[in-house]
């Protein structure tokens, strides 16, 4: 294991040494005035359902909820421990959108810059439409390619295949007209542009500019040295991996754009398998910890920057942070959202981020949430591995769980 990894932790426990905790700041500890919230974490831990999870909570500045229970694999033989990562599903959407806001804020872009602009091979086919495309776009969802009829099963684990369907595909409405959730696209369309112009992977790009600025063991690929440390989620047996089969090969096969989705995926579309944790994919590989996540939107709700270090400038968070959208149908997930550039904002249910409609973030398929609350100066991250399931009487696709500790939380604070 590297000795950068290795530090992540410590220096993270260092900087925040003046936190004033019920007592010193050891593993599953909270400030005081905040024991309910590890009360209803215990609670919530103690369903039979429950694998491992962990929850962190930033409040100016400073750890005030530190967290974690349960075991690292449905064998539950291993305990869940202070560095136990895990994969982060669609919260790494937003993290590969942080590296295009980085590039735009440090003047090396614009968000109404057409695609082209950077990667001229993505108006291949199409080529009127899709040269109106623009950065702001990408970010939005609004880009016109949430699927593609171009892709082959399998394309999700290989950079330049799916890059290549993406070129090739027409969009499917012009941009802007719609928004549609692009969940499988988003990162190698917003990926492609980062590296199109830093020359790095947005892997790569992340770990410079945010992971080892801020110390936080994020990341949108699996590194080796978190493969000692990673916690396996739920639900991949072969039932499952019929399921996936049938929805790559079949299901995109019956017509219709969004029997698309799962068309570059393939049986091995979960975070336990090889290709999986082998593939860089950002709106999806990403892995990390509750406390990474809560301290990049610890970040974000302090204009950028936290102690000490500006990550990114004033200006770039005010933007980020003074959108406020109003809520549109999302065509994809057929659900009301607030979309801005590459996060949501709080509306349930595809963002449910707390009491304050102010608040922005992100969350993941299985019950992964993160969010940034500038009004309140919190940042909030919750990662588990027992996935939640949809079902047909709850509008959720994560369940509830980030949600109920986050209202604890908010009632503390209040």
């Amino acid at each position: 294991m590297s000795v950068f990894y290795q530090r992540l932790v410590e220096n993270q426990l260092m900087s925040e040494t003046s936190i004033t905790l019920n007592k010193r700041h050891q593993p599953n500890s909270v400030a005081s005035g905040f024991e309910p919230v590890q009360e209803a974490f215990q609670q919530m831990q103690a369903h039979p359902d429950e694998l491992g999870s962990a929850l962190c909570i930033y409040h100016q500045g400073q750890v005030v909820v530190d967290l974690w229970a349960g075991h690292t694999s449905p064998g539950r033989k291993q305990a869940w421990q202070q560095n136990t990562v895990v994969s982060l599903f669609s919260a790494g959407k937003a993290l590969t959108a942080l590296c295009l806001l980085h590039i735009i804020d440090r003047g090396l872009a614009n968000l109404d810059d057409p695609v082209v602009k950077y990667w001229p091979g993505f108006a291949l086919t199409d080529t009127a439409a899709k040269s109106q495309v623009t950065l702001n776009h990408l970010l939005h969802h609004r880009a016109g390619l949430p699927t593609a009829s171009t892709n082959r099963p399998g394309d999700v684990y290989d950079w330049q295949r799916m890059v290549s369907a993406m070129e090739k595909a027409p969009l499917l409405w012009p941009a802007g007209k719609v928004t549609a959730y692009h969940a499988v696209t988003f990162g190698h369309l917003v990926g492609e542009v980062i590296r199109r112009i830093s020359g790095q992977m947005p892997a790569d790009y992340f770990a410079e500019h945010f992971a080892r600025t801020l110390q936080i063991d994020l990341s949108l690929r699996l590194l080796e040295e978190q493969r000692p440390v990673l916690a396996s989620c739920d639900g991949y047996n072969w039932k499952v991996k019929l399921r996936l089969a049938l929805f790559s090969h079949l299901l995109s096969r019956s017509g219709g754009w969004q029997s698309n989705y799962f068309r570059p995926c393939s049986k091995d579309y979960h975070p336990n398998s090889a290709r999986w944790q082998n593939t860089e994919a950002p709106a999806i590989t990403s892995f990390g910890s509750a406390r990474g996540l809560a301290r990049i939107y610890a970040m974000l709700s302090q204009g950028g920057r936290l102690n000490g270090v500006q990550v990114l400038s004033e200006a770039i968070v005010e933007r980020i942070a003074n959108e406020k959208p109003q809520p549109v149908k999302d065509e994809g997930i057929q659900q009301d959202v607030r979309v801005g550039m590459g996060l949501y904002f709080n509306l349930a249910p595809m963002a449910d981020l707390g009491p304050n409609p102010n608040s922005f973030g992100h969350v993941g398929m299985g019950g992964v949430t993160a969010f940034a609350d500038p009004d309140h100066q919190i940042g909030f991250g919750y990662v588990c591995n027992h996935l939640y399931q949809p079902h047909g009487k709850e509008k959720t696709i994560i369940g509830n769980r980030a949600a109920d500790l986050a209202k604890v939380f908010y009632d503390c604070l209040e």
